[in-house]
């Protein structure tokens, strides 16, 4: 390799920060395969600026707005734009002059990325690291096609051909990824009240990997039969039938039912009713049209003193690049979004502070960021994963005899 894949040892302070999430998931090993799943982005994104000739389109300094003037890319991609050279500047490959808008230009010529290198390292350390690389290679290959506009991230990465991709993505045995299904189901099940007739709804459950995480979690804990409803709610049939078949093969007996659902619309008109003690969405809510408006609609059918459990995906610093958002960035849903000066500035991932403030404005309580990212940052400014928590006014006390309540 021309560049040596050396992140250097993790710093053992994040441990101290990680509050009630066990420090054996933040081993050295996972903190390898994060570092190398960021370069690996890192490198796809060399390559993709040699593929849309991106360096003559930065002579003199650009900003993104005359870059994708010079490549003569379609509107609709400038997002996408944006964020390569803001990967390709956090990366050190590009100059950037804090203007605004901010322009960019060369340090001098790009070299090549080492994809085929990193992969071999990333599956000498953990073969499951393969199903992100392969996400992430299926990505770039259709940035081109997407940058041309000849065709669209939803047709090149959404075809039944490449269903397998996601499926393996989002799976936990894929760590990279599995690691915000574990956040999210321990930071739920150390919210579920004590007892039984528990209710859990859970939104955008996919193929049913964080379901599985947040049941797996709950039989450890011997809190399996206190479940008396587990709805599981995916818009995709396709998904939501996978995740049933699987989830009913390996918690036979368990009160799992699934529906289709979109947090976008009122969830009473789709047949959700109310009362449940817990909501657990992962990686699903930053997708919403109107954030504050879904989040709103999660807090009505919690019964009072009930939890939502948002598992996210996070930027740490504003304008941060996020690995991920080589695949995400493609898709139209991930940028057509409401956005808020205060809230939710821009598409895509969030801070921490605005789903504190987010969560707060949506009428929660008890609202926080878990694991302390704002203090974790300071030591690896890559923890990309989070839980955001609020909890449902619990319902006021009945008046005692001679009080003026």
């Amino acid at each position: 390799m021309l560049v040596p894949f050396d992140p250097g040892p993790r710093d053992p302070r994040t441990d101290t920060l990680l509050g009630e999430f066990p420090s054996a998931e933040f081993d050295d090993r996972f903190f390898r395969c994060c570092e190398l799943v960021d370069r690996y982005s890192l490198d796809h994104a060399l390559d993709l600026a040699r593929a849309l000739r991106l360096e003559p389109a930065l002579t003199g300094g650009a900003t993104v707005a005359e870059v994708a003037d010079r490549l003569a890319v379609p509107a609709a991609f400038e997002p996408a734009l944006a964020w390569l050279l803001e990967r390709l500047a956090a990366g050190g490959e590009l100059e950037v002059e804090a203007v605004d808008p901010p322009r960019f230009r060369s340090r001098g010529p790009l070299r090549a990325g080492e994809t085929a290198e990193l992969r071999a390292l990333g599956e000498a350390l953990d073969p499951g690291i393969a199903r992100t690389l392969d996400l992430f290679d299926a990505a770039a290959a259709a940035w081109p096609a997407v940058a041309s506009g000849r065709s669209t991230g939803e047709q090149e990465l959404f075809s039944m051909g490449r269903i397998g991709l996601w499926i393996a993505y989002f799976h936990n045995a894929n760590r990279a990824y599995a690691i915000s299904n574990r956040m999210a189901a321990v930071a739920a099940a150390n919210r579920l009240r004590p007892g039984g007739g528990l209710r859990i709804l859970e939104i955008g459950a996919g193929a049913g990997s964080a379901a599985e995480a947040l049941l797996d979690e709950l039989a450890r804990r011997g809190r399996l039969a206190d479940l008396e409803l587990y709805l599981a709610t995916e818009p995709s049939p396709f998904f939501r039938r996978r995740a049933e078949r699987d989830l009913k093969a390996r918690f036979a007996g368990a009160p799992l039912r699934f529906a289709g659902a979109d947090v976008d619309l009122p969830l009473d008109e789709q047949g959700i009713g109310d009362g449940f003690d817990l909501v657990l969405g992962v990686n699903v809510l930053h997708v919403a049209r109107d954030l504050v408006g879904a989040v709103s609609r999660l807090r009505s059918v919690l019964a009072p003193g009930g939890w939502l459990v948002a598992g996210e995906c996070l930027r740490l610093f504003s304008g941060q690049p996020v690995p991920a958002e080589l695949v995400f960035q493609l898709f139209k849903s991930f940028h057509e979004v409401e956005t808020d000066p205060r809230l939710r500035p821009l598409h895509g991932f969030l801070e921490p502070r605005h789903w504190r403030e987010i969560l707060a404005a949506a009428g929660f309580d008890e609202v926080a960021v878990l694991p302390d990212l704002d203090r974790i940052r300071e030591h690896y400014p890559r923890f990309f994963a989070g839980v955001a928590v609020g909890r449902a006014p619990r319902a006021p006390e009945p008046a005692t005899p001679g009080s003026h309540r």
